[in-house]
C-alpha cells in the first residue's frame, strides 16, 4: 500500500504544481510581455517486482515558457521600425503645420512687400508710400526670422529628446545586465537543460523590447546571458556589463547631439547605428526634413535680400544718391564665418578658419557641404546632398572660384595666417542661417532708389527720327559712377552718318569710342555689356528710328528725378523673376516648392507609420497566439487539473482504507 500512497502523492503534488502554474498564468494575463507557462508532466520510472514492472507515478519535469525566439526577435524588429516611423511622422506633421498655415507663412508677406513697391512706383515722390515699403520689408524679415526660430525650437527639442533617450537606454541596459546576473545565479550549474527562471526571462525580454522602441538593437544569447548590440554591432550589454549611453556632439556639427557609448573610460559615437526606434526617427527627420527646410527657407531669404539690395543699388534715391542696402549684407564678416563649422575632432593645433561668401544666390542649392583638408594642404569640397565632389585643389593657396553660388575664404592672408592640419574638416552651410540673419538696415524712406541711375535725352536740334528708348543700369561700380551725383563723365552719342556714331565726353567733346555701327530703322543696343569693351559703362541704351548725321543724344546722371519710377518697376519685377534654384524659380515658387515638399513627405510618413503599425500589430497577434494567456483555455485547465488533483486525493483515501482493513485483519 505504500506504493499506492507514493503514486497518489506524486499525482497530488504534480497536479498541485499544474494548478499553481495555471493560477500564475491567470494572475499575469494582463501583464504586457508575460509568456504563458506550462507544467510538463513526465512519468516516473517503473518499479520491477516479481518479474513485473509497476508504474511509479508522475512528476513535473519542468515548467516550460511558451516563447519562440524567432517571433520575439521579429517583434523587436517590427517595434523598432514602427516606432521610427511614428516619431518621423509626428515631427513631420509639426513641420507641415508650420508651413501649411498661411497666416505664419512667408508667401503672403512677399506679396505684401512687392505690392507696396508697386504702390510706391505709382507715386515715387510719396513719403507715405515709401514708408509702407519699409514697413512691409520689416514684416517680411520678421516672418523669415520667426519661421527660422520655430525651426530652431524643433531642432533644440530634438537635442533635448536625444539626451533623454540616452538616459533611458542607459537605465534599460543596466537592467538587462542585472537580469543577466540574476538569471545566471538562478540557473546555476544546471546550464540550459535545467529549469529556467521564466518570469525573469520575460522581464529581460520586456527591457530589450523597450530598448527596441528607442534604438535598433540586435541580441545574441550567450549561455544564460543575453548580449545586446546596437544596429551596427556596437556592444551595449555583454553579460553582466553594460555601457552607458550618452548624448555627444556630432563630430561634423557640434551643435547637434548624437548617441555615444561610454565604456572603460572612453566614449565612442554610435553614428549610423541608430537607424531604428525613436532615435532613428529623430535623426531621419532631422536629416531628411528639418535640414532641407532650414536651407530652403534660408536660400529664399538670401536670394530675396541680395536681389533687392542689388537692384536698389542701381537706382537713385530722393537725395540724389545711388541706392544703399535695404536688407542686411549676407556677406557681412560674422555671417560669412557662421556658415563654416569646424569639426569637433579637428586637431587642437589647427587655427585655420573658413568664411563662406555668397556670390550668386540664384545658383545656391539646399545642400550642406564638407571641406576636407588633406596632406600637403590639398583640399576637397563635397556636396553632401548627393555626395558629389564639386571642387578640389592641390594646395590651400589654390583659389576656389564660385561653386553652387558661393566661394570659400581661408584665412591664409590674415596676420597671423590660419594654420590647417591634415585631417581637418569643416561643415559648410551656405544657406542654413539665411532666414535668421536677414534684417532691414534702411531706416529712411528717402533711401529707396526708385529712380533710374542715369537718363538719356535727345538734342533739340536733331533732324532725324532717332528715339532714345529704355536706358537700363546694371552696374554702378564702374568709373562712370565714381563721383557722387554725376556721371564721370557725362556722355554724348554723336552720329557721324546714318549708320555710325561716336561716344564722346559731353564735357570736353573728346571722342571716347568712335566708329560704332548703327542699323537705321531697327532697335539698336548702345553701349556694351562686356566689362572688357571700351564702350562698357555699366548701362545700356536702346535707340530706334533713323538718326541723321549730326544728331546727338546725351547720357547724364539722373539727379532730381523725383518722379522717375524706372528702378521701382525693376525691383517690383523681381517678384516673378526666376532668381532661385539655378534661376528656375521665383521667390514664391521656391517657397511653394518647400511647402509642397514638406506636405508630400508628411503624407508619405503618415502612410508609412500606419503600414508599419499594421505589421507590428500582426506580429503582436502572432506572439499573443503563441505566448499570450487564453483565459478560456486556462479555465478549462483549472477544471481538468482540479479533477486530477481530487482523483489523486481519492486514491490516497482508498489506500488508507485498504491499509486500515489490512491492519484490522491482523489484529
Amino acid at each position: 500500500m505504500t506504493d499506492l500512497l507514493r503514486i497518489a502523492s506524486s499525482g497530488l503534488l504534480a497536479y498541485q504544481g499544474a494548478l499553481n502554474t495555471t493560477g500564475h498564468n491567470i494572475a499575469n494575463a494582463g501583464v504586457d510581455g508575460f509568456s504563458r507557462q506550462r507544467a510538463e508532466f513526465a512519468t516516473l520510472p517503473g518499479r520491477e517486482l516479481s518479474g513485473l514492472v509497476f508504474g511509479n507515478g508522475v512528476d513535473i519535469e519542468t515548467v516550460s515558457r511558451l516563447a519562440d525566439q524567432f517571433v520575439i526577435g521579429q517583434l523587436r524588429g517590427d517595434t523598432s521600425v514602427s516606432r521610427r516611423a511614428q516619431v518621423f511622422n509626428s515631427y513631420s506633421e509639426q513641420l507641415d503645420s508650420l508651413f501649411a498655415d498661411a497666416s505664419v507663412g512667408v508667401s503672403d508677406r512677399i506679396d505684401d512687400f512687392f505690392s507696396a513697391l508697386d504702390d510706391a512706383a505709382s507715386n515715387p515722390q510719396s513719403s507715405a508710400l515709401r514708408s509702407l515699403v519699409l514697413d512691409h520689408a520689416g514684416a517680411l524679415v520678421q516672418r523669415f526670422n520667426a519661421q527660422y526660430a520655430r525651426l530652431a525650437r524643433i531642432d533644440s527639442s530634438l537635442n533635448t529628446r536625444v539626451d533623454a533617450i540616452a538616459s533611458q537606454i542607459s537605465s534599460l541596459a543596466a537592467g538587462v545586465a542585472r537580469l543577466n546576473v540574476e538569471i545566471g545565479m538562478r540557473v546555476g550549474n544546471r546550464g540550459e537543460t535545467g529549469q529556467q527562471p521564466n518570469d525573469l526571462l520575460d522581464q529581460r525580454d520586456r527591457l530589450v523590447l523597450q530598448l527596441a522602441e528607442l534604438v535598433d538593437v540586435q541580441t545574441v544569447a550567450d549561455g544564460s546571458s543575453l548580449n545586446v548590440f546596437l544596429g551596427k554591432g556596437q556592444s551595449l550589454v555583454v553579460g553582466a556589463t553594460s555601457s552607458t549611453a550618452v548624448a555627444v556632439p556630432d563630430s561634423m556639427d557640434p551643435s547637434r547631439l548624437r548617441l555615444g557609448l561610454q565604456s572603460g573610460g572612453s566614449t565612442m559615437a554610435v553614428g549610423g547605428s541608430t537607424s531604428g526606434g525613436e532615435l532613428g526617427g529623430l535623426f531621419a527627420f532631422r536629416d531628411q526634413m528639418l535640414d532641407p527646410a532650414f536651407n530652403s527657407l534660408g536660400r529664399i531669404a538670401l536670394a530675396l535680400g541680395t536681389g533687392v539690395n542689388a537692384q536698389n543699388a542701381l537706382g537713385v534715391d530722393l537725395d540724389g544718391k545711388l541706392g544703399g542696402a535695404l536688407f542686411s549684407d549676407p556677406n557681412e564678416r560674422l555671417a560669412a564665418a557662421l556658415r563654416a563649422r569646424p569639426a569637433a575632432d579637428n586637431d587642437p593645433a589647427s587655427t585655420g578658419g573658413v568664411r563662406v561668401f555668397i556670390t550668386d544666390p540664384a545658383q545656391l542649392t539646399t545642400s550642406d557641404y564638407r571641406l576636407e583638408i588633406d596632406t600637403g594642404g590639398a583640399w576637397r569640397l563635397l556636396r553632401l546632398q548627393d555626395q558629389t565632389l564639386v571642387a578640389s585643389g592641390a594646395s590651400l593657396d589654390d583659389t576656389l572660384t564660385s561653386v553652387d553660388g558661393f566661394t570659400l575664404d581661408l584665412n591664409l592672408s590674415e596676420s597671423p595666417p590660419g594654420h590647417f592640419v591634415a585631417g581637418d574638416s569643416f561643415l559648410i552651410q551656405p544657406t542654413r542661417r539665411g532666414a535668421q540673419s536677414i534684417a532691414t538696415v534702411m531706416t529712411r524712406p528717402e533711401g529707396l532708389a526708385l529712380a533710374g541711375a542715369a537718363r538719356a535725352s535727345s538734342a533739340t536740334g536733331n533732324s532725324g527720327s532717332g528715339v532714345a528708348g529704355e536706358l537700363r543700369t546694371f552696374d554702378t561700380s564702374t568709373a562712370a559712377f565714381a563721383t557722387p551725383g554725376t556721371l564721370s563723365p557725362p556722355l554724348q552719342l554723336r552720329f557721324t552718318s546714318a549708320t555710325s556714331y561716336d561716344i564722346l565726353d559731353a564735357n570736353t567733346a573728346a571722342v571716347l569710342v568712335g566708329g560704332l555701327p548703327y542699323t537705321p530703322g531697327a532697335s539698336n543696343t548702345v553701349f556694351s555689356a562686356d566689362p572688357s569693351d571700351p564702350d562698357y559703362f555699366g548701362f545700356q541704351l536702346t535707340l530706334s528710328g533713323s538718326p541723321a548725321a549730326g544728331d546727338s543724344f546725351r547720357i547724364d546722371y539722373n539727379s532730381g528725378a523725383t518722379a522717375d519710377n524706372r528702378n521701382a518697376m525693376l525691383m517690383s519685377s523681381l517678384q516673378s523673376a526666376a532668381t532661385v534654384g539655378g534661376a528656375r524659380m521665383s521667390y514664391q515658387q521656391a517657397y511653394n516648392l518647400l511647402v509642397s515638399g514638406v506636405g508630400s513627405t508628411t503624407r508619405a510618413a503618415r502612410i508609412d507609420s500606419e503600414s508599419s503599425l499594421a505589421v507590428l500589430e500582426q506580429t503582436r497577434t502572432r506572439r499573443e497566439q503563441l505566448s499570450g494567456v487564453n483565459l478560456d483555455e486556462e479555465a478549462a485547465n483549472l477544471i481538468r487539473f482540479e479533477q486530477a488533483y481530487n482523483a489523486s486525493a481519492q486514491v490516497i483515501a482508498v489506500a488508507r482504507q485498504v491499509m486500515d482493513a489490512l491492519f484490522a485483519a491482523v489484529r
